[in-house]
Order: C-alpha cells, then structure tokens, then sequence
C-alpha cells in the first residue's frame, strides 16, 4: 500500500522538476555588424584609387533617387528577423523611401519602421525596424536593399554593394550586376531565437575586416570562423573597421572610444576577440601621425581597459598577438620592437580569458618578421584568403567557453596555438 504514495511523491516530484526548467524565452541576438565609421582624425590627402583593388572599384560618395543593395551571410538562425540602420555621423536627415529583404533567391520583402514603409533617419541617430516575419538559418545570404528618393550622402564605412537606378527594392539582383565600394546605411541584422546561442564579437582593424581577402571568398578570418561554428552555440559578427587604431582616432573613433557600441552593446555578446595595434605602431611613421607616437605600455594600458570593461558586463576577452609587417610601407624598426614587446605581453598575462597566436601561425620562418609569401595579399601587411583561412582553423570552437566553469577573468588563459 505503501508503494502508491511514493510513486504518487515521485511523479509530483518530476513534474515540479519540469515546471522549474521552461523553455528559453525569444530573444533577439546580432547576426551580422557593420559599425558605422566617422572622419575625424588628422586630414590626411586621399589615397588615388587603386584599379587592382582585390575589393574593387570605389562607388559614389552620393545617391539620388537610386538603390543601394547590399548581400551578407548571417552567422545563426531565429524565427524572425529585424535590421538596425544607422545616421549616428550623419550631418543631416536621411530619407529611406523604401526597403526590402530577401533570403537566397527569394522573393524581397517589405521592411517596415514604425508599421509605415520607409523612414526619416535624423541626424545621430540609429533605429530599428520592425521585426519581420522571416526564418532564417545559419549562414543564409541575406540581401537588403534601400531605395533613396533624395540627394543623400552615404556613410564613410564602405561594402561591395549594388547601386541601380529608381527603386528597384522590389526586383532581385542580377547575379552579375557589378558591385561598388558604398558606403552602407545598414549596420546590423539581428534574429529572434529560443536557441541558447551567444555572439563572439570579433572587434579590430582591418585584418579583422578582412582587407585582401578576395571577393570570391567567405571574407577575414571571422567569416570563416563563422562557418566553422555554424550550428553550433555560438555566432560571429565582425566589428573590424580598416584603418582602426585602439589609442587614437583616425579613420573612424578610436578601438576604446567605440568599444561599447561596437562591442559590448551587440545584442547576445558574450565574448570578444581581439586583434588591434598594428595601426597604433606603424602610422606615426608617417609625417602627419607622427605626434602620436605610441608605446608598448600604451597598447597594452589600452588592452587593460578593454579587459576591465568588457568584464565589468560579462563577456570573456581573447585576444591575438599582432601578426608581422616587415614589408608594409609604414614598417620601422621601432615599431617592430614596440610590436615584440605587445606580443610578449599577450603570451604571458593572465589578465586576458585567453589568448590566439596569430603571430606564429602566419609569419615566416626567416625571422619571424614578415608574413610568410603565400599568407600575404600583396601588401606585407594584409593576409591572404590562405592567411585568413589559417587564421580561423588556429581558433578552436571552444575559444570563449570557461575554462574549468571559471567566470570571465578568472583562471589562467589556455595558449590557443
């Protein structure tokens, strides 16, 4: 008779052991960043265009009644899916007069800011749009494109993008309409999940953007992380930005200045990845940067703030050595020194979560100073799609999980090498 209770105890038991654990609540993570970039920093003469450009040719600085469409490949899958648009170094109100989506080859969609196609985006600022009804997977090409009615400057942060007159939102991409360097509206592409995925922020320069890859390609080294980790519990957004420096501005606010926007406020971070310096040491070799010298206790005081920082509100730091630039066209003898002194630091602080040797991967075996022929795209300075490849394969899909159950800034940081 006694057996009855205790059964009956047993299944009240498991069944208040059930209700104790309900499902994950829908929340909305980042699926792709593109941070906005501003031209503060010394003026310096432009550049003349390149025509062998591996990105190539630059689009215009201006569009009026065109459409700027643009294809990216999202890092993980949700059941809805919204975009983030950004005005934020505007100087003047921007006017969309209509977006639209597609995922793959399908047919685009409306997407909508306040229930009402289109938008005026005033200066400063960023906005979401509505959510949209739109499942996507892991690693889906998304394209989204943006009709502007009025003369508008684009933004400084330049992608591969489509550039087609009148709105044409509504009208798939030709497969061979030639792509431009134009500055891009879009900022981020967030997705609404139950899955428990958290994002890796890959913040740096642009060996994190991933200048010299070819377009043919997945893109930099996170891209092909993001393929790697695909279905798994994590997702990769690339918050590199080309010519980013961590102490000082110049091509856009400096790493510390935009660390909380581009980083530490993406929605589902968890973890940062960091590879930035190189523009700190070699620029001042030139004339017009030369006031801003750097030194190696500097960098590294600048990684203690985005240690501290980015531990403060829960995400582990990983950061890379600096690869090789003996080649680059602002490479000295001081800065490699500097460089030296940088990595050291890296390979031996337990201050970091845990650390990813890119150095010893991609430099060469005569020295140690230059990157090695095949990893180069050409520069000394950029890797190679092969560079960018051996770059993702050091990173092991267990970079950012604790070590041991260890909070973030706890324990000692593994040699991921």
């Amino acid at each position: 008779m006694r057996l009855i209770p205790i059964a009956l105890a047993a299944a009240l038991l498991a069944t208040a052991g059930h209700a104790q654990t309900p499902p994950e609540p829908a929340r909305w993570i980042a699926t792709w960043t593109y941070p906005p970039v501003s031209n503060v920093g010394p003026a310096v003469p432009p550049s003349p265009p390149n025509p062998n450009d591996v990105r190539g040719p630059l689009g215009p600085t201006t569009v009026a009644n065109q459409t700027v469409s643009q294809t990216t490949t999202i890092s993980t899958a949700g059941d809805r899916i919204r975009i983030r648009v950004s005005n934020i170094y505007g100087a003047a109100p921007i006017r969309l007069g209509a977006v639209r989506i597609s995922i793959g080859d399908g047919a685009p969609v409306p997407v909508t800011f306040k229930g009402a196609d289109g938008l005026t985006l005033p200066a400063g600022v960023p906005f979401l749009s509505d959510p949209i009804a739109l499942p996507v997977r892991a690693l889906d090409r998304v394209t989204l494109s943006i009709f502007y009615p009025d003369q508008t400057t684009l933004p400084n942060h330049r992608l591969r993008q489509v550039v087609r007159d009148g709105d044409a939102t509504g009208q798939p991409l030709a497969p061979d309409a030639p792509r431009l360097r134009t500055g891009a509206l879009a900022t981020g592409i967030e997705v609404e999940t139950t899955a428990p995925t958290r994002v890796i922020v890959a913040f740096g320069d642009s060996i994190t953007e991933g200048t010299g890859s070819l377009p043919s390609g997945p893109g930099g080294w996170p891209e092909r992380l993001a393929e790697r980790m695909a279905g798994s519990q994590w997702a990769v957004v690339n918050a590199g930005v080309g010519g980013n420096r961590l102490l000082h501005q110049g091509s856009g606010p400096s790493g510390l200045e935009r660390l909380d926007a581009d980083a530490l406020a993406v929605p589902g971070a968890k973890c940062l990845i960091l590879l930035e310096g190189i523009n700190d040491i070699g620029r001042p070799a030139r004339a017009e940067y030369a006031h801003e010298t750097v030194t190696a206790q500097d960098i590294i005081a600048g990684y203690r703030q985005i240690i501290a920082r980015a531990h403060a509100v829960g995400l582990r730091v990983v950061i890379g050595t600096i690869p090789p630039f003996e080649g680059a066209n602002y490479f000295s003898e001081s800065g490699e020194a500097i460089r030296q002194r940088v990595n050291l630091w890296i390979r031996t602080s337990r201050e970091l979560d845990a650390r990813i040797d890119f150095d010893r991967v991609l430099r060469d075996e005569d020295g140690g100073r230059r990157l090695r022929r095949e990893y180069q795209s050409g520069d000394w300075l950029h890797p190679s799609d092969a560079g960018y490849t051996a770059m993702a394969r050091l990173i092991p899909e267990g970079v950012c999980e604790p070590n041991n159950g260890d909070p973030p800034g706890v324990g000692v940081p593994p040699f991921l090498d």
